[in-house]
């Protein structure tokens, strides 16, 4: 089951007067019910950024966990461009480790042992940048693929977030899978979702 690792985000103003960080909490759910939560923080520095990223999830059936997915994900950017990603992955067992860092020709990806070179401008699918939805390919931090990416892009949207209605522009996503994404007029990721492997709907409500 692959799940999206969306983000999206609230600033809160910190000390200093070019950084700032915001901290983001989604409720995952499946067909209605919360099975996990995902956990964003990004904090701004100047021409630096960095990024937590902390998925944590468990589908149960009759009592009995059926899924278990454990990811966590720290990125490091520098004038718009990933420097520097570290990821730690357990997918029902099955774990992962993605490293990524600059070299003089571009970057490395380093996944469970072995590299691969790439270019300066690829950036994983962490969907907090809405820079992605103009790139071709991205990376799956989760197993350290480099994925080919679309985007469709279905015009403005009036959605309702919590108990309130915002205006949203709505894209699909398409690679190894297919994730639908909604971002508001500060370019911020409103609401996200997908269908899983198991043919379940996974929606990603804002805390």
């Amino acid at each position: 089951m692959k799940l999206l690792a969306g983000v999206v985000g609230i600033a809160l103003l910190a000390s200093g007067a070019q950084a700032y960080a915001e901290t983001i909490r989604f409720a995952i759910m499946r067909n209605g019910e919360q099975i996990g939560t995902h956990a964003i923080e990004i904090n701004r520095s100047g021409t630096e950024t960095s990024v937590k990223i902390v998925t944590d999830l468990n589908v149960k059936v009759l009592f009995i966990t059926a899924y278990r997915l454990q990811h966590t994900a720290t990125e490091r950017w520098v004038d718009g461009h990933l420097v520097a990603l570290n990821s730690s992955t357990d997918n029902n067992g099955t774990r992962h480790k993605v490293s990524v860092s600059e070299t003089p020709a571009g970057v490395e990806v380093r996944a469970d042992g072995k590299a691969v070179k790439a270019d300066r401008n690829l950036m994983p699918g962490s969907l907090w940048n809405q820079e992605l939805l103009r790139r071709t390919v991205m990376l799956d931090a989760q197993d350290g693929a480099i994925l080919p990416l679309s985007v469709v892009d279905h015009g403005p949207q009036q959605v309702k977030i919590k108990s309130r209605v915002v205006k949203a522009r709505h894209y699909t996503l398409k690679s190894k899978w297919t994730q639908d994404v909604w971002y508001d007029e500060q370019s911020q990721l409103v609401k996200a979702s997908l269908i899983a492997s198991d043919g379940s709907e996974i929606l990603y409500q804002l805390l």
